[in-house]
């Protein structure tokens, strides 16, 4: 007889992963969402394609364009492109919104999986280290980060991980502490599998559902919180473009040039909503229990 550990082995059938697929291809307003989100996404990514202006190159001369053939969205103060500043600037914000997602998640669910696992004492401290980060203004932690790393380099969105890491943490300790009690848990412990086994084999794949779903609206919330943090001046430093900062240089100019505020306005709100939705479109697929009729 070979090794008990080994011989215990949990398969699930995929149907349940392509029934969500099914029902989400149905959603068209949430499938509508995902392709514009990806489009203002490789549109940024691959900007030097889209654009043959520089996003530092001044011209006086052409200051404060209105939008043309050659200008697709008009000029700023400085005779810059302001279609180019978009592009580049979206490469900026969107960067710092996904990594500060992509920490806060990894981080929040290994804590969130050691806090539901063993419980008992770890999930004592780490429910209470975990108060006190959430406790933490996020305006305070940020100008903290910028304080000690340096200013204008975009190292806020390590302040911007922490403060959403309680919240991916919760989610996964809820999740795991709702499945511990179930058979195969029990069967597997008996059987001698390893708690790495067990976490890597039946806890990730039990809260990867609605660790995606928290993922896509973690992305929407620090879009808006980096965008807000561009507008207050704790952001890039100039001459380098991010969204918020766009917005703030171009309030001055509200009367004279008005699409120098309106169109980067656009694309945020394009941006957020369109993964808002794919997020909600996605929440309803993976679990239609959820879903108001």
């Amino acid at each position: 007889m070979g090794d008990p550990s080994n011989s215990y082995v949990y398969t699930q059938s995929a149907n349940p992963w392509q029934e969500s697929l099914r029902r989400l291809s149905k959603n068209k307003v949430a499938v509508m969402g995902a392709l514009v989100f990806v489009a203002i996404c490789l549109v940024c990514i691959f900007a030097p394609f889209f654009t043959r202006w520089d996003y530092f190159s001044i011209d006086a001369g052409k200051s404060l364009r209105s939008p043309s053939v050659d200008h697709f969205f008009g000029t700023d103060r400085f005779g810059r492109d302001l279609f180019a500043r978009i592009l580049y600037g979206g490469r900026v914000t969107l960067r710092i919104a996904f990594v500060s997602t992509v920490l806060a998640a990894v981080s929040g669910s290994a804590i969130g999986i050691s806090a539901g696992y063993f419980s008992g004492r770890a999930d004592f401290i780490i429910s209470h280290v975990l108060d006190v980060l959430a406790s933490i203004p996020i305006f305070l932690l940020i100008i903290a980060t910028e304080a000690a790393l340096g200013w204008g380099k975009g190292y806020f969105m390590y302040a911007m991980a922490i403060a959403a890491m309680p919240q991916f943490a919760r989610l996964v300790r809820a999740s795991v502490m709702s499945i511990m009690g179930c058979e195969y848990i029990e069967a597997a412990r008996a059987l001698g599998v390893s708690n790495l086994q067990i976490v890597v084999r039946h806890v990730i794949h039990n809260i990867v559902s609605p660790l995606i779903v928290r993922f896509t609206s973690g992305i929407a919330e620090a879009l808006i919180l980096c965008t807000i943090m561009g507008y207050l001046g704790i952001g890039i430093n100039p001459p380098n473009p991010e969204w918020g900062s766009l917005i703030y240089s171009s309030k001055s100019f509200i009367r004279t040039a008005p699409q120098l505020m309106v169109i980067p306005c656009v694309f945020i709100i394009l941006t957020v909503v369109s993964i808002s939705v794919f997020g909600d479109g996605l929440r309803d697929a993976i679990d239609p229990r959820d879903t108001v009729n």
